[in-house]
């Protein structure tokens, strides 16, 4: 079953063109179903059945696994199926009835716009060691919405100050181009002065090209002094970002489009999360 996902991954990685990021995944759920499914009985992919994915399902939920996780696991499992279908190797659809668990309904909490302007106005950045490149990181992420594997993408060559845009690639290898505030094109114009157009636009000591875990920590240190938010990530950023412009009077179809999102159902998220500020305000009306 190893050299099914080998060869799914590679179909995912150069025909494809998915990010290694979400290679990576593909191949973390489907190994952790293959091994299930070896101690369920099952030798290779042509002997996959409704009853093995339903066992997996349920050895999951007992393993505590959240249902978020469960449905991810069965996303992958449903994209290698499908990259079997095309290749003739498979029939049938062994997961075409199955019926996953329900999640439960969360909005992600927003950091409050001016918990974020007292950031970014008066912390002291320049007395912190690369503070100058923290912030211009941290407004990136606020500022444009873009995902955290977009900003670890990101090339000098990117930014064009003359037309203040920022080229971004995205999901599917799909590039967008995103207006540059004034705030952060002020923030990157140092940083660029000097340097190879090709070399990464954020990078550690020693031109290092970022990582996920270290942009995740550097952003919840800086949110967590001036947030008291459940989750300060660079996601909340980016979800920062969606609501507060809906809540300015941005239309979700340009929101849409400058997250770089496929479907608008993807966006509409954000359209719940104001409306549960807007019912939390109206609890205050005198005649409640």
């Amino acid at each position: 079953m190893r050299q099914g996902i080998e060869a799914f991954i590679h179909y995912s990685a150069h025909n494809r063109r998915l990010s290694p990021h979400t290679c990576k995944a593909y191949q973390t759920d489907l190994e952790q179903f293959a091994d299930f499914a070896t101690e369920f009985g099952l030798e290779n992919w042509d002997d996959l059945n409704t009853a093995a994915v339903r066992a997996f399902m349920a050895h999951c939920m007992q393993e505590g696994i959240t249902p978020r996780s469960i449905h991810r696991k069965i996303s992958s499992l449903r994209a290698l199926v499908r990259f079997r279908r095309q290749q003739g190797l498979l029939k049938s659809d062994p997961l075409a009835r199955i019926q996953l668990p329900k999640m439960a309904k969360t909005l992600v909490q927003d950091i409050p716009a001016n918990d974020l302007w007292n950031l970014f106005q008066h912390f002291p950045w320049e007395e912190q060691e690369d503070g100058l490149r923290d912030r211009a990181l941290l407004l990136t992420l606020y500022t444009t919405g873009m995902r955290l594997s977009e900003l670890i993408g990101l090339s000098v060559s990117d930014v064009d100050f003359s037309r203040a845009n920022l080229s971004v690639l995205g999901k599917r290898n799909k590039m967008r181009s995103l207006p540059l505030h004034p705030e952060l094109k002020e923030a990157l114009w140092p940083l660029c002065q000097g340097r190879e157009p090709k070399s990464p636009l954020f990078s550690l000591r020693g031109s290092q090209p970022l990582y996920p875990v270290w942009v995740y920590r550097r952003v919840n240190h800086y949110l967590q002094m001036f947030s008291d938010a459940a989750k300060t990530s660079p996601h909340v950023l980016r979800h920062s970002f969606a609501t507060h412009m809906l809540n300015n009077g941005a239309q979700l179809l340009a929101i849409k489009d400058l997250l770089g999102h496929s479907a608008l159902s993807a966006t509409q998220v954000y359209t719940k999360n104001s409306f549960e500020k807007l019912k939390n305000t109206h609890k205050l009306h005198p005649r409640r």
